[in-house]
């Protein structure tokens, strides 16, 4: 029996090595989550603008081109459901804000809770945000390990790029995706057709979402905040495989919110934009550095024509 005992340890021990390893790499290698977390909070008593999205908004707008202090919050594959957490949380803590900008896009609307790649990134909101997330049932092993939140394949991916690179992280100090360069771009042509088809999950019920804003909104009027809804800029090739109903229908409840809370909402479409053309985008539907600047500068000409409707 003490043999078998002492081989199953020796078994088991690589085992537990890799799994701790593996434990250790995530708490302690610096990613989006946690360089944002850190930033917004170093930056929180001069922040006036703060912007929400997912990888849209990260790659799109760069606060250096914003004439007030900003800090971009958005992140890949963040949801309308993480925007609000992370609104409610960081809100009462910076004194100085005074607008903030929401990027509503094609998949946002429409998405589920628990889907997509929520189910693994609410456990890096709720570890290195700080935030808590109603999704996550206190049975669930994974919000005690990260090791656990990604399967091996994945993880040797980060590790490969991390001895690579030395960071995995893909944003600047103000929170702006910095990795789709102009000189790296994609053919738009080749990847449209795929990504629409990923993206588009056939729903058209926007209740729970819109829901979701209409708050915000709300909280905003409480606190006199302004909000700039965005639909950011997409290549037309793009735009031509998505469903032309519901890509309206976006569109139309974006606009409604701004009817419904004048001199709070404000609505900005950009989604077919004639100032931005193919070179402007890294891909068939996110802008690369370049045009991140045009895009930037629109939207913070657009904060400050809606600050001068205060005065």
């Amino acid at each position: 029996m003490k043999k078998f005992l002492l081989r199953l340890f020796l078994f088991l021990l690589p085992i537990f090595l890799t799994f701790a390893a593996i434990e250790v790499f995530y708490r302690l290698v610096p990613n989006n989550y946690v360089v944002k977390n850190q930033q917004l909070n170093r930056n929180k008593n001069r922040i006036e603008v703060l912007l929400f999205g997912d990888s849209h908004c990260l790659y799109g707008l760069n606060p250096k081109y914003f004439s007030k202090p900003t800090f971009n919050l958005s992140n890949v594959s963040q949801t309308i459901f993480f925007d609000q957490l992370l609104f409610e949380k960081n809100i009462p803590q910076l004194p100085r804000l005074k607008q903030v900008v929401f990027c509503i896009e094609y998949t946002n609307l429409s998405q589920v809770d628990d889907t997509g790649d929520d189910p693994w990134r609410k456990f890096y909101y709720q570890r290195f945000m700080g935030l808590q997330v109603p999704t996550i049932s206190v049975f669930d092993p994974r919000q005690y390990s990260l090791a656990l939140v990604q399967n091996f394949v994945r993880f040797k991916k980060i590790l490969y790029r991390y001895l690579q690179e030395g960071t995995i992280v893909d944003c600047d100090a103000s929170g702006w995706g910095t990795n789709y360069k102009k000189q790296n771009r994609t053919d738009p042509n080749k990847v449209a057709q795929e990504r629409a088809l990923v993206q588009e999950d056939g729903l058209m019920d926007f209740t729970l979402n819109k829901n979701r804003i209409q708050a915000i909104i709300n909280r905003c009027k409480e606190e006199k905040l302004q909000i700039l809804i965005v639909s950011m800029p997409q290549t037309q090739v793009y735009g031509r495989y998505l469903n032309p109903k519901k890509l309206l229908a976006i569109q139309k409840a974006c606009f409604e919110f701004q009817q419904k809370n004048l001199g709070t909402a404000y609505y900005l479409n950009l989604f077919n934009d004639a100032r931005f053309s193919d070179d402007d985008f890294y891909d068939a539907d996110h802008l690369n550095d370049v045009g991140a600047t045009k895009c930037s500068r629109i939207v913070n000409e657009n904060l400050s024509a809606m600050e001068k409707t205060l005065q």
